[in-house]
Parts: C-alpha cells; sequence; structure tokens
C-alpha cells in the first residue's frame, strides 16, 4: 500500500513521536483520511498504522490554537476487584467466586473501567495519567502531533483530556473517554453489560482537535474532537 507522509514508529514498548503536519503534504490513500479545510488550514492527517502487539493512540492539533492535553491509560487488570463493585456473598481464599462472570476479564487484562473511574480512580488507587515524554500534559502547537505506542497488555481503557493552555488538568474543555483495546481472549460466561470496543491491537486510534468554527476568531475557538482508526478491523461484538 502506498505511503506518504509516514509517521514512523520504532518497535518500543511506549514510544512517542512528535511530528509536525505541513500543507505541502500530498493526501496519502491510507483506508481512514481526515481532511479538515477552511480559508485559513487545509490540513490532511493520514492515521499511521501501528505494528503487531501493539496499538497507537495519535493526537493531531488542526486548531489554530496552542491546545494541551493527557492521556489516560488502564491497563485492564484489577486483580483486587478495586473497580468492579460486585460484591459477592461467598469468598473462596480470598477471590470472589463468580468475579470472572461479574467482573469480566479483571484477570485477564480485558476488565472494562468506566468514565468516571478513568478520570478519578478509586480511593487509594494510583492515576491512570500516561505521560507523554515524561510529562502528564502535553502541548500541541497548530499542525503538530504526537503518536504513542503502547503494548496490548498495558492498555484496555484510555481516554484524553484537553484544552486551551493553563485549562489543565482542573477544567479540561473536552473529555473524550472511555475508549476500548478489543477483547482478545475468551471471557467465558458474561453476567454484566460489556460496552462496544473500538480499536483492535495493531492498528492506531487517532484523535483529531479542531475548531468548530472554522479557526474565524483563534482567540474564540470551540475546540471539538473527531476521532477514527488507521484501519477497516472492527472489534468482534461484546456480550
Amino acid at each position: 500500500m502506498r505511503r506518504r507522509c509516514l509517521i514512523a514508529c520504532g518497535l518500543a514498548v511506549a514510544l512517542v513521536v512528535p511530528v509536525l503536519i505541513g500543507t505541502s503534504c500530498p493526501a496519502p490513500s491510507d483506508p481512514f483520511y481526515l481532511s479538515v479545510t477552511s480559508s485559513r488550514l487545509n490540513v490532511g492527517t493520514q492515521v499511521p498504522d501501528c505494528v503487531d502487539g501493539f496499538v497507537c493512540l495519535s493526537v493531531v492539533n488542526s486548531a489554530c490554537i496552542i491546545v494541551e492535553f493527557s492521556l489516560y491509560v488502564h491497563n485492564g487488570y484489577d486483580l483486587q476487584l478495586d473497580y468492579c463493585t460486585w460484591n459477592p456473598s461467598i469468598v473462596v481464599g480470598g477471590t470472589p467466586q463468580r468475579a470472572s462472570e461479574e467482573c469480566p476479564g479483571y484477570n485477564l487484562g480485558e476488565f472494562q473501567i468506566s468514565r468516571v473511574d478513568l478520570f478519578t480512580p478509586p480511593a487509594g488507587l494510583p492515576t491512570n495519567l500516561y505521560p507523554i515524554q515524561g510529562s502528564d500534559i502535553r502541548t500541541l502547537a497548530p499542525r503538530e502531533s504526537v503518536l504513542v505506542q503502547i503494548q496490548d497488555g498495558d492498555i484496555k481503557t484510555f481516554g484524553i483530556a484537553l484544552g486551551r493552555v493553563g485549562t489543565l488538568p482542573a477544567a479540561p474543555e473536552i473529555r473524550d473517554a472511555p475508549r476500548y483495546r478489543c477483547t482478545m481472549v475468551d471471557l467465558g460466561t458474561i453476567n454484566v453489560p460489556r460496552s462496544p470496543e473500538d480499536v483492535p491491537s495493531g492498528e492506531t486510534f487517532q484523535y483529531t482537535i479542531y475548531d468548530q468554527s472554522d479557526c474565524a476568531v483563534p482567540g474564540l475557538a470551540r475546540l471539538a474532537v473527531r476521532t477514527g482508526t488507521s484501519g477497516s478491523g472492527t472489534c468482534p461484538p461484546v456480550r
């Protein structure tokens, strides 16, 4: 498949690549192509492929102002059942019986946590902030992007918070979550609802930040987010 303006990922557990996107780049030919066009900007962004065994997250700023964002990631393990709110009546050897049915995937890296718990974990648990280049808050200039590569076993639930410079962490303008890596193992019998999932292993999930007012007045930008993936792969139905 023909590639232009590629964003290259090195094979590492967590790799972050800052990329400047210029208007001189020709349009790519990948399955997913997002074009944001206005009288001021004509920015096309290709969603790059990831690699087997990893999920990549891409954040692109196509707005006319500097923005900042934070990435939140949970690995899908809840061995102490801190996130799961099910309270069983029978406990054997410290493990609640039927926990795999009421908290599916808790011991397999496949447990889906909620939006609230992703941004604000239960009391006593560490934050789910995922540092980018050593920082919990990453700024993006107009037409700048960041690509993060995370091993499958380190990501299940993910999301971002974003806004103008100075709004994070207390008052983000947008929170997009929860998103989920596709389940990769058989979870057996499940007695609780599960949410649809978003990105298979080996693909990239992209957030594109844009201005709903088309950059007419940058100081009054109305920020929004569009999302897409690098391929046509879909997650299997969640029972």
